[in-house]
């Protein structure tokens, strides 16, 4: 029997595009449906105030590999990659040295050495080792189907390497941070920017036991965790990718959103959208999380029970901000962090004075308060990329953890600006002229990006960066394959091996498991 398409990708975000274009350049008709009317899903570059371009949800490649630039040939189709000097100003209180995240070895490692002492290069080179031990062993199973942890673990060539992979998994990041930075007061500040790391995309704080696995997570998935972005910001990466599915045949069907997926006899068999149109498949993928893909669009009655509740226990509790500003002027920083005004060492600042500092913000956040003293990062995109505003004007965005996942009725927009002006507040007091700057404000919490995108739970990692929700348990145990119990349905998302961020990997390998089948 004729279908229309050989495959139908649900999803039109940065996975959702890799997927169909490996699928299309090996010579299958291939359709991506998109519920908006723009493509990459989380990574979007929209004009949210007239003339000036805003990255809503992601907006950088902190943790892709040049490699996929290669296999998906992005350059040919118009990505150009801007490397900062810096990925982060990280500062607290006067008396704490900030931490500069330059993306040159040598200059990280004289600015730790005159303003941060020996030991603190000691401290980070550690840590670096501890982690490449840990990269050296997962790397192996970057483009498969993960190993049970266990084999891991029993295959790893060492006992040192052993001791790594089971502090990562079960260890909370101040167990691993602390082995290399002994002394809690000492350095805090590179100690709380390396928490900022452990604790996004996760319902932990920093001294929370499995928040290892995110540190680890974010600092060897990519090639250098140094924040590069797109000239023309995040969207001209989602648009390298449209542009490179559809030389390769492939077309979108953009306001498309899945009502229902179409299972015939125990096999996907297509789409049906929200406007009753019936569209047919040998095979379709998913590049949704597993409670939207399962529970949203399969529905339960198609599934074991043992997975309908495996998916179900998926943790999606993920509350945070994101305030995108237009600014008429560029805050001037003072005092101990006047010297990050010079050479554009200010484009991203980040407020958080130290580990015990978040641990306070996710403890209020537990108890569904709205910190009385958050984190605060804060970056100025416009000042790296000149297009994204009007010239003399400048675009800002700030990014906040643990603002509340469950408000009160009708208090959800209230406690958003409350903990925007707060998260704002920090930055102000160390650039006083920041406030008088800002001209037009959006603020966006966790709920905006289910409404508008369809993630489970706003949660930008769709499914949290969980011991327990990684590696072979991901998207559920037993089924880390990119495969699925419905026959010719499969995932090919951040809810797969190995996991959320911009890396393109697990669209990729979900293109390779419907190849592999394909082929027998």
């Amino acid at each position: 029997m004729a279908t229309d398409f050989d495959a139908i990708v649900v999803g039109a975000g940065h996975n959702g595009l890799t997927a169909a274009t490996v699928l299309a350049k090996n010579g299958l008709s291939v359709l991506c449906v998109e519920k908006n009317n723009w493509p990459g899903g989380m990574a979007a570059t929209k004009e949210l105030f007239k003339g000036f371009k805003h990255n809503v949800g992601a907006w950088g490649m902190l943790v892709f590999r040049d490699e996929m630039l290669k296999r998906l040939e992005l350059e040919k189709y118009g990505l150009k990659l801007h490397r900062p000097r810096s990925s982060y100003c990280t500062f607290g209180a006067p008396e704490d040295v900030p931490f500069v995240g330059y993306t040159d070895t040598t200059e990280i490692t004289e600015h730790l050495m005159k303003d941060h002492g020996p030991d603190a290069l000691e401290g980070l080179a550690g840590l670096y080792n501890f982690l490449q031990k840990f990269k050296a062993v997962v790397d192996k199973d970057l483009f498969t189907e993960p190993r049970p942890l266990d084999r891991l673990i029993a295959e790893a060539p060492d006992d040192e390497t052993k001791s790594i992979i089971l502090k990562v998994f079960q260890g909370s990041a101040i167990d691993i941070i602390r082995q290399f930075f002994p002394d809690p007061k000492k350095h805090r500040i590179i100690q709380g920017s390396l928490c900022a790391s452990a604790i996004d995309g996760t319902h932990k704080g920093p001294f929370t036991p499995g928040s290892g696995l995110s540190l680890a997570y974010h600092y060897t998935m990519g090639d250098a965790y140094d924040f590069r972005t797109p000239k023309g910001g995040i969207g001209a990466f989602s648009q390298s990718l449209v542009r490179a599915f559809e030389d390769r045949g492939g077309k979108i069907k953009y306001r498309a959103p899945v009502k229902r997926l179409l299972i015939e006899k125990g096999k996907a068999a297509g789409v049906q959208l929200k406007n009753g149109e019936k569209i047919s498949a040998r095979v379709v993928l998913s590049s949704i999380d597993a409670y939207a893909t399962f529970i949203g669009l399969a529905g339960e009655e198609h599934l074991p029970s043992d997975f309908v509740n495996a998916v179900k226990e998926v943790e999606y509790q993920n509350g945070y901000i994101q305030v995108h500003m237009t600014l008429k002027e560029m805050p001037e920083f003072t005092g101990h962090v006047a010297f990050a005004n010079e050479n554009n060492i200010r484009w991203i600042m980040a407020y958080i004075p130290s580990p015990e500092h978040l641990a306070r913000c996710w403890e209020q956040y537990r108890q569904g308060q709205v910190p009385d003293d958050p984190v605060a990062y804060c970056g100025f995109p416009s000042v790296l990329d000149p297009s994204l505003a009007p010239e003399g004007y400048y675009t800002c965005t700030l990014f906040s953890h643990y603002f509340p996942y469950h408000t009160p009725p009708g208090k959800h927009k209230e406690l958003s600006r409350l903990m925007a002006e707060r998260a704002i507040d920090q930055i102000a007091r160390y650039a006083p002229n920041f406030r008088a700057a800002i001209m037009d404000k959006a603020v966006l919490t966790q709920q905006y990006f289910e409404s508008t995108y369809g993630v489970t739970g706003g949660d930008f990692a769709s499914g949290l960066i969980h011991p327990g929700q990684m590696w072979n348990n991901r998207p559920v145990p037993g089924w880390g394959g990119y495969a699925t119990p419905i026959k010719n349905l499969y995932m090919c998302g951040s809810a797969c091996h190995p996991g959320p961020g911009i890396t393109c990997v697990p669209g990729w390998n979900g293109a390779q498991r419907v190849l592999a089948d394909w082929k027998r």
